[in-house]
């Protein structure tokens, strides 16, 4: 289900948690890398079970308009397209969501004043109206309508991704900022460095440190506001599986696994995600070491620690997986310090991985295997 590209994301983020954690048990750290893969499909079943919740309360608004003292003809009569949308109910009927939402005790009973907002917002659209005003609904028709309001009134909506995101502790929006000084007494004080990569800022001061007090100043900022964070990447496998509903589908149809297993793959998609984790710690200090030779001109503000484990990740890759092409792995993460790089970074962490792959192929660090690999 998730892609390579979130499979990198979700190493990223798995590795910066180990790194900052500063717990050395590996086996532990994986678990948890795996458990933060589950919880994407926990963020889908709080999006379904907000779905269901709308055209409840739909439901019972128009059962309290039948009740009014004076009720006009439309509440006599009410127009029910929505609240007995044959998609919505496909959804609500497969035994897999509905365990999920069960399992979960996912209830918007706290958030009603949320529901009734969307709602309303719903029922002014041009989306709704239109819908509704329609003489005849293929089922083409009713998924396409549940896909929009998805998109354009539930995953967009600000309350509703602050309300899921404070129920996964992976990877949390922040924004932290900080200004150290590093010098020669100071630097083995493994607690200034929750935020700057210690190595990396050891190698600065011995290269950068002025003679006459011998230290140097960094500044950092680092953002978790990312386009690509758990939360949407919980609405691309929302998306995905409201698009592989079919009309035929009976309710045993099962949700999708977070990552393919593939035995007759060398590197199925749970391997490459443990394997990359893995080998990027395991090779951490020749990684760095190689970042730091090919460094000579690196600026104190661009070590955020997030910039350091995505070039680690690529020449990891590089390096060591020999059925990935160097234009795919090159490919990928220069598209990853477009999302998690500072836009005064982004630019020389992809001109260092351009220098790094030009050392590993003089070198002949890099060994694919297949026609056409190596270029």
């Amino acid at each position: 289900m998730l892609s390579r590209r979130h499979l990198r994301i979700k190493a990223l983020q798995g590795l910066y948690a180990f790194q900052q954690s500063g717990n050395d048990r590996m086996e532990l750290a994986e678990k948890q890398l795996l458990q933060s893969v589950d919880k994407i499909l926990d963020l889908s079943m709080h999006h379904f079970s907000l779905m269901f919740q709308l055209a409840d309360f739909a439901e019972r608004r128009i059962e309290e308009n039948k009740l009014k003292q004076l009720p006009t003809a439309e509440d006599l009569n009410p127009n029910l397209r929505f609240i007995e949308n044959p998609f919505l109910k496909k959804l609500r009927s497969n035994r897999d969501i509905s365990r999920n939402i069960d399992q979960l005790k996912i209830s918007w009973v706290e958030h009603e004043d949320l529901v009734r907002k969307i709602y309303n917002l719903l029922r002014e659209s041009d989306l709704y109206q239109n819908y509704m005003a329609m003489d005849d609904v293929s089922w083409k028709e009713h998924r396409d309508f549940i896909i929009s309001l998805y998109n354009d009134f539930i995953v967009n909506d600000h309350v509703v991704e602050f309300i899921l995101e404070e129920k996964n502790i992976f990877w949390a929006t922040d924004y932290r900022e900080e200004t150290l000084r590093v010098n020669r007494q100071n630097v083995s004080n493994s607690e200034l460095f929750r935020f700057i990569d210690q190595d990396v800022a050891i190698k600065l001061l011995k290269q950068n440190a002025d003679e006459e007090n011998g230290s140097i100043e960094i500044h950092c900022e680092e953002s978790g506001i990312y386009n690509e964070n758990d939360y949407f990447i919980a609405q691309y496998v929302t998306e995905r599986i409201l698009r592989d509903v079919n009309e035929s589908d009976d309710d045993l149809k099962a949700l999708p696994r977070m990552i393919k297993a593939d035995l007759s793959v060398e590197y199925d998609d749970r391997h490459y995600l443990l394997e990359l984790f893995r080998k990027t710690i395991i090779h951490r200090d020749e990684t760095l070491g190689m970042i730091a030779k090919r460094a000579d001109n690196w600026e104190p503000d661009r070590i955020a620690v997030i910039d350091i484990i995505l070039i680690q990740m690529a020449l990891t890759e590089l390096m060591y997986f020999s059925s990935i092409p160097i234009k795919v792995t090159m490919n990928e993460y220069i598209e990853l310090t477009k999302i998690y790089s500072s836009p005064n970074s982004k630019m020389f962490v992809n001109g260092l991985l351009d220098r790094l792959v030009a050392d590993l192929k003089e070198e002949n660090k890099i060994v694919k295997t297949g026609r056409g690999l190596i270029d």
